[in-house]
């Protein structure tokens, strides 16, 4: 078995890696890529045809179902559109960028400048630090001192807990809630963004769907808004999950550490605007998804050793089996046995292979 050995390269911050990329890259596809906005229009329409079907048609529940989760994969593919648009990486119009915003986060109840504050700033800005980062369970420190922390990771993937199979299904607008209530807090975003503003679009989001149950009724909203909410945040969670959840904690903001890229079918990736080059995106937050690709073979080509990615499939069965508790920056330890892992790392991680399980 490997042992934990603490930082397994020398590490740099973004700022290193970004530069010697972006002089292999042509300039023109820092450009924003608007055609993907036509993505907006044609999920929106599949959402409006299947909710007048739902409440209209009257389909019987097993019909009614598999609609409500065709619904759900549009609402998740908005969330990957409006998360491309509100980095500015397709239009200039903040008008634009707010209508993608509010139709992909609407479903969330999650406000447009909240996601700003949480996902491009307090994110971006800190991946890799244990506290910094909203989208990290902590260290096993924070976990003994916190009763709400020990509660919440019984939910996480790999923690052994059977409710923790629900976790794709809910997890995005619960810790949207969570960022709203405690972090925006703790963190101070409230310093930098309007707090009367996100209350108020999380109250329109709010009051829109109860119009929406109560002018069509429960068995309706069931399949309108329940399962394709449900779906939503599975769609997106596969991907937000296994970005960092396996990597390091990094004092600076190291990429090729803290961050892992998953792949799979074209068609797909495609089809999900590219989410899964992570990689790629914590290194060009504003470049479009459409261009992640080219930003791939640069990496490989000069880190190919140290660039960290493997098959989303692959990925997703690592996560439930490897606990979401840092013990130091590079492993993982299961607080219920003590049991230690390796976080991904070139030296214990090829392609395709899994991290280390550590006695």
């Amino acid at each position: 078995m490997q042992q934990s050995t603490g930082s397994r390269h020398q590490r740099h911050p973004l700022s290193h890696y970004a530069r010697e990329i972006r002089a292999e890259l042509d300039p023109a596809i820092f450009q924003p890529a608007p055609a993907r906005l036509l993505w907006l229009p044609l999920h929106l329409a599949i959402i409006l045809a299947i909710a007048v079907y739902v409440v209209q048609g009257e389909p019987p529940w097993w019909l009614a179902l598999a609609a409500a989760i065709l619904a759900g994969h549009s609402w998740g593919c908005l969330g990957f559109l409006a998360h491309e648009a509100m980095h500015h990486g397709l239009t200039r119009s903040r008008w634009l960028e707010r209508v993608a915003g509010y139709s992909g986060f609407g479903i969330y109840c999650l406000s447009p400048l909240l996601w700003e504050a949480w996902h491009n700033q307090a994110h971006h800005g800190n991946a890799g630090k244990a506290v910094e980062d909203p989208d990290t369970f902590g260290m096993l420190t924070r976990w003994q001192a916190s009763g709400l922390v020990r509660w919440l990771v019984k939910f996480a993937p790999g923690s052994g807990y059977k409710r923790s199979t629900a976790f794709v299904f809910f997890w995005f607008a619960f810790h949207a809630v969570v960022v709203l209530l405690f972090h925006s807090e703790r963190q101070g975003y409230f310093q930098r963004i309007s707090r009367r503003t996100v209350y108020a679009e999380t109250a329109a989001m709010i009051a829109f769907w109860l119009a929406v149950l109560f002018l069509i009724g429960w068995w309706s909203f069931l399949f309108v808004y329940v399962v394709p909410m449900l779906v939503a945040n599975a769609t997106v969670m596969a991907y937000i999950s296994t970005n960092h959840f396996l990597n390091s904690y990094t004092g600076i903001d190291d990429p090729l550490a803290n961050t892992l890229s998953v792949t799979g079918p074209r068609w797909l990736e495609s089809l999900h605007l590219q989410f899964g080059y992570h990689v790629e995106h914590h290194l060009f937050p504003r470049l479009s998804g459409r261009h992640a690709p080219v930003v791939r073979d640069v990496l490989v080509r000069r880190y190919g050793d140290r660039y960290l990615r493997m098959r989303h499939w692959r990925a997703l069965r690592l996560l439930y089996t490897r606990p979401k508790i840092h013990l130091d920056h590079d492993t993982l330890i299961d607080p219920r046995t003590m049991t230690r892992f390796n976080t991904l790392a070139p030296d214990d991680l090829s392609m395709s292979s899994a991290a280390g399980q550590t006695s």
